[in-house]
């Protein structure tokens, strides 16, 4: 095994946060820029640049990026924006190896569970995602494809295969409940 193979497999699977609260004003030299770019590239097209000094290479990739930032991010393009509303501010828990293991191993389940829509809930998601369309609260193929995919998560998050009514209904609330705090 190579050097590359080993760091693509290091880094697919991974979550990669990035804590643009911790940024100071000033301007980016061509190497932040450049990194910039490829952490872009990364997250628009799951694809990783390597620079071998003589030639550059491409080779794909599967992680996840998380930005935590005080507004919109004016560095990385987001899907989703989500203002952090806490319930109630407690002090910090230790999350435990053990503990962190096996939100991990739940999170890989999930995400290699297939899923699927019944005949029966298809019109139902048709009907809905035309009535987004035509009141305005969706502005695109974007938004239908993200709402989609939450469904799918959500469905999957419970152990399920098939996305039930229950659970579409809960995406459509969430997404409703993150536009109200952007308001």
């Amino acid at each position: 095994m190579t050097r590359l193979n080993i760091h693509i497999r290091e880094f697919t699977n991974h979550q990669i946060h990035i804590d643009e609260t911790e940024l100071q004003p000033g301007r980016l030299n061509s190497v932040g820029v450049e990194n910039a770019k490829l952490l872009k590239n990364l997250l628009e097209c799951q694809k990783v640049e390597y620079d071998f000094q003589y030639y550059k290479m491409e080779m794909a990739t599967d992680a996840q990026m998380l930005i935590f930032s005080e507004e919109k991010s004016n560095i990385m393009p987001a899907d989703l924006v989500v203002p952090f509303q806490p319930s109630q501010v407690n002090s910090l828990q230790v999350i435990t190896p053990e503990t962190a293991e096996a939100w991990r191993c739940y999170l890989a389940t999930c995400k290699s569970l297939s899923n699927s829509i019944g005949e029966e809930l298809q019109q139902v998601l048709e009907n809905d995602l035309v009535e987004l369309r035509q009141t305005g609260r969706s502005s695109g193929s974007q938004d239908l494809s993200r709402l989609l995919t939450m469904a799918r998560m959500m469905s999957v998050s419970y152990g399920e295969t098939t996305l039930s009514l229950e659970h579409w209904q809960m995406v459509l609330e969430l997404e409703r409940l993150r536009k109200e705090r952007l308001k």
